[in-house]
């Protein structure tokens, strides 16, 4: 399937992308089974080489063959796909196997969007001060990746940083808003 030019993912951006999955996802070790760790780390790596070295992406059948033993993982780990583990679960490898489809600006999307879903779901483990501060940086860190892949390649790091930093001062108002008027669920 060929991707109209105005569509192509720009090679500039797919740094952004893999600071923004890694840190969404890296939290998660703690909680996830070692095999599924050492199974993002290792899609994470051929990612990252293909990248690199900008050799060609795999193709569907063998994405699908990930998907199917990665699901299977989980399926067996968990004893089910559904639920608060095995939900996380997939999630990551979700994450980890849709930076093997990088080649347009919709699947960078898809990959900003999982990880704002991955960013909400480490707080079913914890709600401390620290996981709280990690999570607004690697926010901050998945606005700035959008901002640059829709901003271009023109913007620059600093700018882009700068500026998903003032969108994330300008969201605080509002995110203590909700936190005083929703009432949060114990347990």
């Amino acid at each position: 399937m060929s991707t109209r030019p105005a569509e192509t993912l720009d090679h500039g951006a797919t740094p952004w992308l893999f600071a923004a999955a890694l840190a969404t996802t890296l939290p998660h070790a703690a909680h996830q089974p070692v095999w599924l760790s050492v199974l993002a780390t290792g899609v994470f790596a051929w990612a990252g080489w293909l990248w690199w070295r900008n050799e060609r992406l795999p193709g569907r059948w063998p994405l699908a063959l990930l998907v199917a033993l990665a699901s299977g993982g989980v399926l067996f780990e968990f004893r089910t796909l559904f639920g608060r583990d095995a939900g996380v679960a997939m999630l990551v490898v979700f994450m980890a196997l849709k930076l093997l489809e990088l080649r347009s600006r919709r699947d960078a999307t898809v990959v900003i969007t999982l990880g704002y879903f991955l960013l909400l779901t480490h707080y079913f483990y914890s709600q401390s001060i620290p996981t709280g501060l990690w999570l607004l940086a690697a926010m901050t860190l998945l606005t700035a990746t959008l901002i640059r892949l829709h901003g271009g390649p023109a913007s620059s790091t600093a700018a882009t940083l700068r500026y998903a930093g003032l969108l994330t001062l300008q969201a605080i108002p509002f995110m203590l808003v909700l936190y005083l008027l929703f009432p949060r669920v114990a347990g």
